[in-house]
């Protein structure tokens, strides 16, 4: 039973099937009848699923899904045709019957121990880094298991011991096949799936022994060369006095070029440059660095031209670098850090580190240069033939195919809320964002839809109608609005209130800081409330909607759980939980509460600091209270059982 439960309990559904308009898809009768069985045969598996017998329900499903994307593939069928979507929809409901009833396997002690370096990384290695590697969509690397701890712009790719938060499950596991991960090849086998189920719920653990989360995954799929020598290697110390610093001017290049090859359990050679003792140590052929000697250096023959040549295929040695080995290797191969066993990884800058000192150093006009050329050449990737208006102000760069009296009265908004978040936060009168915050409209569904896929690299729920992107340094800093028009509903606000939400949200990250998606919202809704009034029909909606988004809640300390809530969620949930915050203290307070988690402090101490003597556990408890019983009835229903 593990093994099924262990399956669907990791797959989010989406509910939503896409039924293209196109006249029906020409198949089989055979075909045909096979559709028609698996309906007749769908009522089974709700049989089963009543009856607890959860392994024999996931095998049919197994089954079902398999031959439906037969069909698929043999009547060469868009996922989602009309032909095949009531059979999918069947499925589909089947597979969240058994997902809600049958759950999760038990836990950790219900499968034998699973192996990141000896299970996960050579799976991870022939099925994702194709695609993630460090030229990766949507910024989702997975070729370590430190770039996989960081996730990618669709958030965190893990949530250890829940397999059902993860995103990575979602992805893997997902029944259709336009979402599926991997893109355009054959899913995981059920085996495949269940063991990266299992690692994750036994804590998502990195068991290599060198403790090293940085080295390659590829590494790790292969085998160890021979034992390399624990001899003492002796380490010239550095004076301060030498023309070239080991650590500035030669250790960036050893740990982004260098390291691809040379780390790991199979360095190439034999011969690994992650720290400075293993530089002097060599390879299988001996020292490859001989002190006052550049000529007889294996090293500087290999960069020269080899054979073989180093770096191999198209990473490049540029002439400052080659220069500064010379004489680094003339002036005696000087350390100047205090531990050589220390990896170079930990003394050199990381990547975002080097890129927002390179921004850094920009200027105020070349920022928003950049930012305008970026906008355009995102727009040409999405709509290419689409003509589009451009409106610039202080604070905003606008882009959009709207038409142009639509831009202005836009930018007015803008403007208006600029001033809002200003007084609220009490910032200077100086830049909100470096560059100017780009402000992409479109004027329907298509176009916001195709610029999540193509640029964010996620499919956008159909209540969600814009969103915020804040990168690193604010290279990138833009919100994406579809212009939903002026009257507001149950599901989607109005634009002005959507351009609310999402530049507060664009605020909110502008630091880098990883703050709670809910907290981002709430802001947002919390502000344009009384900017465009409460009496707007979707802002009335929100309690309803967080009351049932919360008869999940089981223990008050869930709400603040990562992964806890569907994104469509966010926006109720944070706008009752930050009014609440507000109302129990003040907005003055709440603020302060920002403020606490923008400047690094996680969301305990925040809590702590702020609205002392509350804690997490008693502010969750008191915000439950005030949704009324019914967000917390069920949970009491289910202790008593």
């Amino acid at each position: 039973m593990q093994r099924h439960l262990a399956i669907w309990g990791t797959v989010l559904i989406s509910g939503l099937i896409i039924v293209v308009t196109a006249a029906p898809a020409a198949i089989t009768p055979d075909q045909r009848k096979e559709l028609n069985q698996i309906k007749d045969d769908i009522g089974d598996v709700a049989k089963l699923i009543r009856e607890k017998k959860y392994d024999e329900a996931g095998k049919m499903l197994d089954d079902f899904t398999a031959k439906l994307e037969k069909i698929i593939k043999d009547a060469d069928l868009k996922p989602g045709d009309k032909t095949i979507a009531p059979v999918q929809i069947l499925i589909d409901k089947q597979k969240q019957s058994l997902q809600k009833l049958g759950g999760v396997g038990k836990g950790k002690e219900d499968a034998p121990d699973v192996s990141f370096i000896k299970q996960i990384a050579p799976l991870l290695n022939s099925k994702c880094l194709s695609c993630h590697d460090d030229k990766a969509a949507g910024k989702l690397r997975m070729d370590s298991y430190a770039e996989m701890k960081k996730g990618g712009k669709s958030g965190p790719l893990l949530s250890a011991g829940n397999p059902r938060s993860s995103l990575i499950m979602t992805r893997v596991a997902a029944p259709n096949p336009v979402l599926r991960m991997p893109k355009d090849a054959a899913a995981l086998t059920n085996d495949e799936i269940n063991l990266l189920a299992n690692w994750i719920k036994q804590g998502a653990k990195f068991d290599s022994d060198s403790n090293d989360e940085v080295l390659k995954l590829s590494e790790f799929a292969k085998p160890a060369t021979k034992a390399r020598s624990n001899t003492p290697i002796k380490i010239a110390k550095a004076t301060g006095n030498e023309k070239v610093k080991f650590i500035k001017d030669l250790a960036p290049d050893f740990v982004n070029i260098c390291e691809r090859c040379h780390s790991g359990n199979n360095p190439r050679g034999g011969f690994r440059t992650v720290t400075f003792e293993d530089l002097m140590r060599g390879g299988d052929s001996g020292a490859v660095l001989i002190a006052g000697k550049h000529d007889e250096s294996r090293l500087w023959e290999l960069i020269n031209g080899g054979p073989p040549k180093m770096p191999p295929g198209q990473a490049r040695i540029y002439r400052g670098w080659y220069n500064n080995l010379k004489i680094w290797i003339e002036e005696g191969c000087k350390y100047d850090g205090d531990d050589p066993k220390v990896p170079l990884r930990r003394l050199v800058p990381t990547e975002d580190e080097l890129k927002i000192a390179k921004l850094s150093r920009m200027t105020a006009d070349e920022f928003i240069a950049m930012r305008k050329e970026k906008t355009k050449e995102n727009w040409t990737k999405v709509l290419a033939k689409e003509e589009a208006h451009e409106l610039e102000t202080s604070d905003f760069f606008f882009y959009g195919n709207v038409d142009e009296g639509r831009l202005k009265q836009l930018s007015g908004w803008a403007d208006e809320h600029a001033k809002a978040l200003r007084g609220a936060f009490k910032l200077p009168d100086s830049a909100i964002w470096r560059g100017k915050l780009a402000v992409i409209v479109y004027k329907d569904r298509f176009g916001y839809s195709e610029f999540s896929q193509t640029i964010d690299n996620r499919e956008p729920d159909p209540a969600i109608v814009g969103h915020s992107e804040i990168g690193v340094g604010q290279e990138e800093a833009y919100i994406v609005l579809q212009d939903v028009g002026d009257t507001p509903n149950s599901i989607n606000p109005d634009t002005r209130l959507n351009l609310i939400d999402q530049m507060t949200g664009a605020f909110l990250k502008r630091e880098g800081k990883k703050l709670p998606e809910w907290l981002i919202r709430g802001t947002g809704l919390a502000m344009a409330t009384k900017e465009v009034g409460g009496d707007n029909e979707y802002l009335r909606g929100l309690r309803a909607g967080a009351i049932e988004a919360l008869r999940g809640i089981e223990q008050p300390a869930d709400l603040f759980n990562d992964g806890k809530f569907a994104p469509t969620d966010m926006a109720p949930i944070g706008f009752t939980l930050v009014g609440f915050m507000i109302k129990e203290g003040s907005q003055p307070k709440f603020m302060q509460f920002v403020a606490a988690l923008q400047s690094g402090k996680d969301l305990r101490a925040a809590v702590n600091d702020v609205y002392k003597p509350a804690t997490t556990q008693t502010l969750a408890t008191s915000y439950l209270g005030s949704m009324g019983g019914s967000a917390a009835t069920p949970t009491k229903k289910k202790a008593k059982k």
